[in-house]
């Protein structure tokens, strides 16, 4: 793991919790962008990591 993936952790972080509350409030449309958000980082950080050298994705 590098720099740059401890610093995409922390955005991601920070942004599930400044959107935590409007997906109470706000309706349809903030779920839909924090879902949005959740299976990014999910595919990202599954793309990046050890999942990825289990499926042979990772560039030698």
């Amino acid at each position: 793991m590098n720099f740059a993936d401890n610093w995409a952790r922390v955005f991601v972080v920070i942004t599930f919790l400044t959107l935590g509350e409007s997906q109470i409030i706000g309706g349809i449309v903030p779920n839909l962008i924090a879902f949005g958000l959740f299976l990014g980082a999910i595919g990202y950080f599954a793309s990046t990591g050890k999942m990825a050298e289990m499926f042979g994705w990772k560039r030698k």
